[in-house]
């Protein structure tokens, strides 16, 4: 990746747009000077950034590089040009911060916002805002850094590590000594893959070592002060041990298979005694519920009988239920041939009574004869009412018209007056609108200043803070040090102690030290050298002491650039000058003169004042004429009025002036109509009534003889049917109350069949098996299965510890031959 021209805009301690030309420098290598503060790092945090959105350190955060001498209208954004091969691209990147909003007054959140272009081809003077190139990623800052990191290769950490060098390592990485060097460059490339590999190496070997002296420690455990000639003569001992095992185990194998054998024959037969008990005990329990079944036996014959007596007794029943139903339509007969008698005598009397109102009937007539003409009187001036209504409506409209054309005359003239006010105060408003102006733009800058003042200070504070904790943490991180380093001797003593004890356990007095040759053992080194895990613990120890020197040296690290930054940030604030007011002196005023000039801003009193004048004469004009015609028009209504209201008036003279409105006239034709035809249907009903009445009798005098004749029927009918169903029951040998009982049974003459069934199966499969059993037994008696059971354990027992002696002969026999090889 090469740079060609970096532009930043209110960025870090550039409070306007700085430009960086890297395509005018002819040298590969060139140089960046400048006193403390002047802003060196800001160039490498601007190419940081427009990448990966991080300053070059990664101490600062993308917030943080927004520069607070800005004016409050410039935006915060960093572009970059930049080679990789034959491509050429454009980054775009702008930080979340505080921006003037575009409408009104205040300010509103910008996002963090980016983007990335191709410009292949593109001369560098024809990249402009307005043309930057073809668009690979836009606004999201996600999309942006993917690509980024896809055309580069690397990503933030890895550009920071092999394409920075963070300020200050490389002054210390050329001064340094071997040992202070490697802590450096460790920090600088990342070499954790290389160091988990020697650390997995020297674990690997140190288990393996462990793993052999454990088995050597064994094998002279085990063996003790045998020779490998004893050695030998016990493997063949136990050899021939084993062979005389074999032959046992195969022999007690055979008994105990012949006890086995004979225990489950035994079982079998006791199971054939048990189940011949069991069929006897079944023969007795049948013979006593056989009783039972005899019971059921004569129920069934019963119940067979009484099917017999079935028909009859339904045919019973049945003349029963037809002689109730002729004595019921008999009586019902009888009310109606009386009821309709009744009703035959009181028709006549109905129709008697409305004979008489002859005279009634014709007077309700001739009313509603009269009613009617009226009525199309009425209809007739319909025509006349619907002009009269029309030409009230008129003079109503008129009115209301009049009202409102006198209201808005008036409205018209209070507005024209209120607008002739309003032009004279309009200098004086003016000219307080532009004081209140200017007095909140003084104070405007006076806050601006304040504000970057105070920034610049909270961000020394902030970073004066960050190296109290910084120092914390590295007076820490040498405590951990001197700590780890005291806890690494210690376990390099103990490894060194445990060495010197296993060779001490080996020396023979004449023989010489493996260590140091020598043949006299004057004070050989005591302890339990059979304590494991020193490797380990030593190992664990410089694993740690590793980690706390790396931790150390970065926390020294870190706490010298956090100290270079608060120099920066010191410089920043000198170069401030200090506000004359605080902010608590400052907020008020400032609310203040925002509160007047917003509200002077507001009044849109005197906007376009002389159009309005002008529109305001014109309306109160139009307004007078409006009024003057409005009452002109009310005159001609009132007349028209009175012409309609005259002629209605003379059309409706023969008609009674309580019945002139429509509705009460119709209403009186309708009772008078309603009242001549309820005459006139009562009379015809009172006719209807008096001939239907007379044909009811006649009917109901002929449904009482045929009643009565159907009953006496019904009667004999059931005499006959009580005499054939107790003939019935005699011939089937049973009473009426045996019968009701052998008729349940008859529902469970099924039920009863299979009980019976049942119950002589069951008789006959136990005889059948009494038979077998009796047959399978013979004239054998009944084993004896404890002796039995006895007899098998104790061979089954022999058996198991002849194999456990034989397991353990061959495991012992199979270590010893291990450790003689």
């Amino acid at each position: 990746m090469k740079p060609i021209r970096l532009t930043m805009t209110a960025f870090g301690p550039y409070a306007g747009t700085e430009v960086v030309d890297f395509s005018a420098l002819e040298a590969s290598i060139f140089g960046i000077y400048g006193e403390t503060g002047a802003g060196k790092t800001t160039i490498f945090d601007g190419i940081s950034f427009a990448l990966f959105g991080q300053s070059s350190g990664a101490e600062r955060a993308p917030e943080d590089m927004v520069c607070h001498h800005a004016h409050a209208t410039d935006l915060t954004r960093v572009e970059l040009v930049f080679d990789l091969g034959s491509e050429r691209y454009v980054v775009w990147r702008i930080p979340a911060q505080q921006r003037a909003a575009r409408r009104g007054s205040g300010t509103t959140t910008q996002l963090h916002e980016a983007y990335i272009f191709r410009a292949t081809g593109m001369a560098l003077e024809d990249i402009t805002e307005d043309n930057p190139g073809e668009v690979l990623a836009e606004k999201k800052v996600g999309a942006v850094d993917a690509k980024i990191e896809e055309l580069l290769g690397y990503n933030s950490k890895q550009f920071r590590q092999i394409i920075l060098l963070p300020q200050g390592d490389f002054r210390r990485v050329l001064t340094a000594s071997s040992d202070e060097r490697s802590p450096i460059l460790k920090q600088l490339f990342d070499v954790g893959l290389y160091e988990t590999f020697v650390a997995q190496i020297k674990t690997r070997a140190a288990t393996l070592g462990r793993r052999i002296s454990d088995e050597r420690i064994r094998r002279s455990t085990l063996l003790g002060d045998q020779t490998e000639g004893q050695l030998d003569e016990t493997i063949r001992s136990m050899t021939e041990e084993i062979t005389t095992l074999d032959a046992m185990i195969e022999t007690q194998t055979k008994t105990s298979d012949e006890h086995q054998k004979a225990f489950s024959a035994g079982e079998a037969l006791a199971q054939r005694f048990n189940a011949l008990a069991s069929a006897r005990n079944d023969s007795d329990a049948l013979r006593v519920e056989g009783e039972t079944v005899d019971t059921l036996r004569a129920r069934l014959k019963r119940a067979r009988a009484a099917q017999d007596v079935l028909v009859s007794e339904a045919a019973s029943r049945t003349a029963r239920r037809e002689h109730a139903g002729a004595s019921d339509r008999d009586r019902e007969a009888q009310g109606g041939f009386k009821a309709a008698v009744s009703a035959a005598e009181l028709a006549r009397e109905t129709l008697k009574r409305t004979a008489a109102k002859h005279v009634e009937r014709e007077a309700a007539r001739a009313n509603a004869s009269e009613l009617q003409r009226l009525k199309e009187i009425h209809d007739r001036s319909a025509s006349l009412l619907g002009e009269l209504t029309s030409a009230q409506a008129a003079t109503s409209a008129a009115e209301e018209a009049v009202t409102k054309a006198s209201n808005k005359n008036a409205e018209a003239d209070s507005a024209l007056s209120a607008l002739r006010e309003l032009q004279r105060q309009h200098p004086q408003h003016v000219r307080a609108l532009q004081n209140a102006t200017a007095a909140l733009a003084a104070l405007e800058r006076e806050e601006e200043a304040l504000g970057r003042f105070e920034a610049a200070v909270a961000r020394r504070d902030r970073q004066a803070l960050e190296i109290e904790r910084l120092v914390g943490i590295h007076e820490a991180s040498k405590e951990r040090l001197v700590s780890a380093r005291s806890a690494f001797a210690h376990a390099e003593r103990d490894l060194t102690e445990i060495q010197a004890l296993h060779v001490a356990r080996k020396l023979a007095p004449g023989e010489p030290c493996p260590a140091c040759g020598s043949r006299d053992h004057p004070d050989p080194a005591t302890g339990d050298p059979e304590r494991r895990g020193r490797h380990d613990e030593f190992e664990r120890a410089g694993v740690a002491l590793r980690s706390v020197e790396d931790d150390e040296l970065a926390a020294r690290t870190s706490l010298a650039a956090a100290r270079a930054t608060l120099d920066e940030r010191q410089a920043e604030v000198d170069a401030l000058a200090r506000p004359e007011r605080d902010r608590p002196a400052l907020a008020p005023l400032l609310a203040e003169a925002r509160e007047t000039a917003a509200r002077l801003g507001a009044d849109t009193r005197f906007a376009e004042l002389d159009a309005k004048l002008t529109s305001a004469e014109t309306a109160a004009r139009g307004a007078s004429a409006d009024f003057e015609a409005a009452k002109e028009a009310l005159s001609a209504a009132k007349a028209a009025e009175l012409a309609a209201q005259t002629a209605y008036d003379t059309t409706l003279k023969d008609v009674p002036k309580e019945l002139r409105d429509g509705e009460a006239l119709s209403r009186a034709l309708r009772a008078a109509i309603d009242d001549r035809d309820t005459l006139a249907a009562e009379h015809d009903a009172a006719v209807e009534g008096e001939k239907g009445a007379a044909l009811t009798l006649a009917a109901a005098e002929r449904a009482a003889a045929i009643s009565k004749d159907q009953l006496a029927k019904a009667t004999e009918a059931l005499s006959t049917a009580h005499r054939e169903f107790a003939d019935q029951l005699q011939r089937a040998g049973l009473d009426e109350e045996t019968f009701r009982d052998a008729k349940a049974d008859g529902d469970r003459r099924s039920e009863l069949e299979d009980q019976i069934s049942r119950y002589d199966r069951r008789v006959a499969a136990n005889a059948e098996r009494l038979r077998g059993l009796d047959e399978e037994i013979g004239d054998r008696s009944a084993p004896d299965l404890p002796a039995l059971r006895a007899a098998r354990d104790v061979a089954q027992s022999a058996l198991e510890k002849s194999r456990c002696r034989l397991a353990l002969k061959r495991k012992n026999a199979a270590v010893l031959s291990g450790l003689g090889t």
